[in-house]
């Protein structure tokens, strides 16, 4: 798609998932309506031209998808869309010259990236102790001590079910929740579909392609999404598990690494592992593990290899990657992972944010 900056209008794009956050986090408006009031992320911003709702951002290693729908009442042409990130006019591609108030689309902007400087808070939820929180496709899945919610990116709840000593969940094309004695099996409307892995002694679970992976003090159990068993491999003082690019393990002060279907490739020793809680990675992003890190400091590593520290202000207990940074302990609290965003309108003026 062409990508003019002498366009009769201009969009400004405002490159923040939408996860239980501020209205303004995720609207495509007029480059004017904003201007001065742009550094104020608390107002709602209402366009004089055309609304458009990010719903997500997944990230790969090469470009970002935007899904995305024009709320209207314009209809906007494509190559009249203008984005430059850190400095770079960029690629961007969807199917279709013209956006009809309405329609969904997938924009896919052509671009690589890295975990930026800043790591601000963006929202926080009090929704009861020691929470855990995952997402997936278009909802964000929280339990406490007595139930299942699910949310959509605008923080609206979608339903809530109560479940019985819940430990940890995963989702994907389904949503499974760990709890004191077997793993259950739900469908993304919150309807039971069975259980299993009955009295393993699990303490941890993650899903992903058709595979979940459960960690107990003793073993990585992998099975399919029916609980049918496909490897076992031993383990030391089993904590927690993540899939990412690569599965990851927590055992003991290690994080051992294999491929996807369970095969040792190699660990990762360091001392600043003092106190290793839980572990998180994200498929869509290059090959990352954050490992929040005696619950006030999260270390991340790139390819196995340490890459920086992020201090945090208060202690959490656990914490998952998708899109944003979840951290939960008395509540939940989502941190943006410092991707910065240059967007530039057809007079020169430039806008800033971080995803």
């Amino acid at each position: 798609m062409g990508l003019s900056t002498t366009a009769a209008y201009s969009i400004l794009f405002v490159a923040s998932l939408l996860m239980l956050g501020s209205v303004v986090n995720s609207l495509i408006v007029s480059y004017y309506a904003v201007n001065q009031g742009f550094q104020n992320r608390q107002e709602i911003i209402e366009s004089v031209k055309n609304t458009i709702s990010i719903e997500r951002i997944v990230y790969n290693e090469t470009q970002l998808e935007i899904f995305a729908e024009n709320q209207g009442p314009q209809t906007l042409e494509m190559d009249k869309i203008s984005v430059v990130i850190n400095g770079t006019l960029s690629t961007s591609t969807s199917q279709g010259n013209f956006w009809f108030p309405g329609e969904r689309k997938e924009i896919f902007i052509a671009t690589t990236y890295d975990f930026g400087d800043n790591h601000d808070i963006q929202f926080t939820m009090a929704a009861g102790e020691d929470i855990v929180a995952t997402a997936a496709w278009d909802k964000v899945y929280t339990i406490n001590a007595t139930t299942l919610f699910a949310y959509n990116y605008s923080g609206e709840k979608a339903w809530s079910i109560a479940i019985s000593s819940p430990l940890d969940l995963a989702a994907c094309n389904y949503v499974f929740v760990l709890n004191s004695t077997e793993i259950l099996k739900y469908d993304t409307s919150g309807n039971y579909l069975g259980s299993f892995a009955r009295n393993w002694s699990l303490k941890a679970i993650d899903a992903f392609n058709n595979t979940i992976y459960a960690v107990s003090t003793s073993t990585l159990s992998i099975m399919d999404y029916n609980g049918n068993p496909l490897k076992n491999i031993s383990l030391t003082n089993g904590k927690d598990v993540c899939v990412g690019k690569y599965l990851y393990v927590l055992d003991g002060n290690v994080i051992k690494k294999f491929d996807l279907q369970g095969n040792y490739i190699g660990s990762i020793t360091d001392s600043r592992l003092t106190d290793p809680l839980k572990i998180a990675s994200d498929y869509y992003l290059p090959d990352t593990l954050l490992v929040l890190n005696g619950g006030n400091e999260i270390l991340v590593y790139r390819n196995g290899v340490y890459k920086d520290t992020i201090p945090l202000e208060k202690s959490y207990q656990n914490i998952e990657l998708h899109g944003k940074i979840y951290l939960s302990g008395t509540g939940i609290d989502a941190m943006n992972i410092g991707y910065r965003v240059k967007i530039v309108d057809q007079y020169g003026n430039e806008a800033y944010d971080y995803l």
